[in-house]
């Protein structure tokens, strides 16, 4: 793809009072919606039932890496240096068992969709997950990835954004609470890329775990002092001038054309009341866990219910007590067993049982996954695993999945794929179908240069192909 350059606007959206106007207006919130489709059509067109049974999508991101022979996919009879300190439970699912710590995720494995041979080439947390959220592997290096450009391929909710934005009134994608950068930098994969800034993510910011949790970046409210809305609208002017400077006028006039749908979306009653975690019981939010994971699975869900239709949940490296959340080069038994699976395990419990008491989840397409796994061969000085893209374990619940199975088998160490191997390309094209869009078709960018949306196909078994 030809270079579309970067801008030092783009670099800046992010900071509070930018995001707070700049996010509204650069998302295509006004874009019509897609017509859905009803099964008997989706048969007669040539498309099986799951194409576009989910209405929305919500991923639980484990950033860094999860050990899979600590978690989806032990392996009891390898050696004592391969397979851990974890004993085995039997799951939902006859013959399939997780490791002892996920008792409340195997519940649903009648419901889920275990992929266990996940692999792709690049070895680093910033190109592994630029590979997950796009379908496509990064060109650049190590270095290079830390730094977004508008010629980079869009993630998933950004293409969602633009082809199928649904009703709102919240935002069509959204990352709670923040993006996964480092220091100095901003990864990219984790935006609209080249699709412009019309369709970045709305990024909530703060803390979800704080009790008076009402959004940090975007306060949402339906009142707010006229001072205060016309700094706001002050701050579009900027960017406006900021974007028509460097040659940008599509992005400039998105947001002046998005100027009303923002309001709207600020004094929406259901954004309001979604994004208010402060008026929820303790009780209520304790079922979710009381740490950030906890509450920003609390959180993507709501916003789901307020009209957003992908939203992804990021494990955040400062959950972990020893810094680097599931990167766990060391104490790796000791990180999964206290800190690191415990709460994805109560998050996912509660997430799934909302969802399925509630009816949603047929509609809803619950996606757990990860940049990479861990190395087999345990780290013996330092009880670590390192890390490993050729093997590792996602999992599918949900709208558009046929539950109940697992796909692919990896081998007696869980190194290498053994039979049925999957790339990342294959598992955004499975979420773009579940989701109503045609993995095979293209998009364009600002320039209206045709992008394939993916080079993979759907797992064919998990979406009824």
């Amino acid at each position: 793809m030809p270079f579309i350059p970067n801008d030092s606007t783009c670099a800046g959206w992010d900071r509070r009072e930018v995001i707070r106007v700049g996010g509204l207006g650069l998302l295509g919130l006004g874009l019509p919606s897609l017509t859905a489709l009803s099964s008997e059509s989706k048969k007669s067109l040539g498309k099986p039932a799951s194409f576009g049974k989910a209405k929305n999508c919500i991923i639980l991101y484990l950033s860094g890496g999860p050990a899979q022979l600590d978690t989806f996919d032990p392996k009891p009879d390898a050696p004592e240096d391969i397979r851990g300190e974890f004993k085995t439970i039997q799951t939902s699912l006859s013959g399939v068992r997780f490791s002892e710590l996920l008792p409340n995720a195997a519940k649903w494995m009648h419901k889920s969709a275990l992929v266990r041979t996940m692999f792709h080439d690049h070895n680093d947390h910033g190109r592994g997950s630029y590979s997950m959220f796009t379908g496509y592997q990064y060109p650049g290096s190590v270095p290079d990835v830390n730094s977004m450009s508008r010629a980079d391929m869009p993630h998933m909710g950004s293409v969602l954004a633009k082809l199928a934005p649904g009703k709102g009134p919240m935002f069509p994608f959204a990352i709670v609470p923040h993006r996964m950068d480092v220091a100095g930098g901003r990864r990219a994969g984790q935006f609209a890329g080249a699709l412009g800034g019309k369709y970045d993510p709305l990024l909530t910011g703060g803390n979800p775990n704080d009790n008076d949790f009402k959004l940090d970046h975007i306060p949402l409210a339906a009142s707010l002092e006229s001072s205060v809305m016309k700094r706001r609208l002050s701050l579009v002017d900027q960017l406006n001038a900021q974007t028509s400077q460097l040659n940008e006028l599509a992005m400039s006039q998105a947001i002046k054309d998005n100027q009303a749908r923002a309001l709207d979306v600020l004094s929406s009653p259901a954004v309001k009341k979604a994004v208010d975690l402060s008026a929820i019981s303790k009780e209520e939010r304790e079922r979710y866990g009381r740490n950030l994971f906890g509450q920003s699975v609390m959180l993507g869900k709501r916003l789901l219910d307020s009209g957003a239709r992908l939203v992804q949940c990021n494990w955040q490296r400062a959950q972990g007590s020893n810094g680097f959340a599931w990167d766990t080069h060391w104490n790796n038994f000791s990180a999964h067993k206290e800190e690191l699976v415990p709460p994805f395990d109560k998050a996912f419990h509660a997430l799934m049982t909302d969802l399925d008491k509630s009816g949603q989840l047929d509609e809803t397409l619950v996606v757990v996954a990860a940049e990479f796994g861990r190395s087999p061969k345990i780290t013996r000085s330092n009880a670590g695993r390192e890390h490993w893209p050729e093997c590792y374990s996602v999992l599918f619940s949900g709208g558009g999945i046929k539950g109940g199975q697992v796909y692919g088998q990896s081998d007696k160490n869980a190194a290498y794929p053994a039979i049925n191997p999957v790339t990342p390309a294959d598992f955004t094209a499975t979420i773009y179908h579940c989701l109503g869009i045609d993995p095979s078709g293209e998009t364009h960018d600002q320039m209206d240069r045709p992008i394939a949306l993916s080079k993979g196909a759907p797992i064919a078994p998990l979406v009824g192909l």
